[in-house]
């Protein structure tokens, strides 16, 4: 009991003191009246709009990214329910990316009937599209936004690509896989194997979607800094800055995504400028996600807590 009290406490602890150091650390590196300098009315006035529109259609495009899955819909379970299931594991989702998935395969498990490894399967074919319609965004813009190897991220991005398509044709294939069709005929494959083309298709076009809506809210921000910067710079790096930030090592990318953004951006504008731009960004997102799982899914966000605190850690 003590050892696994102690495994929970590293779990929780360590993301809380990346976040706490490295943010704290960026504060002490550049200049503060730089970075209150870049905090005005005028950010307010631009951003609350922008984030409450961004947020009411992102909303729209995950409960229909959900519904284009969930074939066998038991009555009642339409985009309303999609959304506010999927808004009640934002909760968990701005703690750590890979919680909100487990929060929404235990609600798609219990609201749509699919089962632990049909709602699994869900969750992960439409985190692999985000993925590789990030990288896509990410090596496309990139090619222009940076110097740096462009030949090997075009390499990494076709590896990634290779693998996508390639592992969904395997796990599609009529006939027997021999050896791996044990691995093939898991529940957490459902949806990759089930699954038509069109309905893929579908999905494909919602993400790409979803990216496009993140990337003109980013443009938002920056023009609410008074920040100019080119197209492609702002897509490959708000890319980067969503690959880093979804990382599970700190609390909802706080710390990360602002050394990323830092970093990303660096020679669009002064430091401390930027710095204000990404905490204001997150703050946004988080008062954004946590506002919907607690208003707008109240019931559904404490049931997938209850659930959740049950689990085996």
């Amino acid at each position: 009991m003590g050892a696994m009290s102690k495994k929970q406490w590293l779990k929780r602890g360590i993301p809380i003191a990346i976040s706490v150091g490295s943010i704290s650390w960026l504060l002490d590196s550049i200049d503060s009246a730089t970075l209150i300098a870049a905090l005005n009315w005028r950010v307010v006035a631009i951003l609350i709009p922008s984030v409450l529109i961004y947020g009411a259609l992102s909303l729209w495009i995950e409960a229909a990214s959900i519904l284009a899955l969930v074939v066998r819909r038991p009555p009642g379970f339409g985009i309303w329910v999609s959304a506010r299931i999927k808004s009640a594991s934002y909760l968990l989702g701005i703690v750590n990316y890979a919680l909100g998935g487990i929060a929404l395969t235990l609600l798609l498990r219990k609201r749509a009937g699919t089962g632990i490894g049909g709602s699994a399967s869900i969750v992960l074919l439409i985190a692999a599209v985000d993925t590789i319609v990030l990288l896509t965004f990410a090596i496309v813009s990139g090619v222009d936004a940076s110097d740096d190897a462009p030949a090997l991220r075009a390499g990494l991005v076709a590896l990634a690509g290779l693998g996508f398509f390639g592992g969904m044709a395997l796990i599609r294939a009529p006939g027997s896989l021999g050896p791996l069709e044990r691995i093939r005929k898991l529940a957490v494959f459902d949806a990759v194997r089930t699954t038509s083309l069109r309905r893929i298709g579908q999905l494909a076009a919602l993400r790409i979607a979803f990216s496009l809506l993140f990337i003109a809210l980013a443009r938002v921000v920056f023009f609410g800094f008074e920040i100019e910067i080119g197209a492609a710079q702002l897509i490959f790096g708000m890319m980067m800055v969503a690959v880093v930030s979804a990382l599970p090592i700190a609390v909802a990318g706080l710390g990360t995504g602002q050394a990323a953004t830092l970093y990303f951006f660096r020679g669009a504008a002064p430091p401390g400028e930027l710095l204000a731009l990404s905490l204001v960004w997150s703050a946004g997102m988080i008062l954004l996600r946590a506002s919907m799982g607690l208003f707008f899914a109240r019931e559904y966000t404490r049931e997938v807590l209850d659930e959740s605190r049950g689990a085996p850690a």
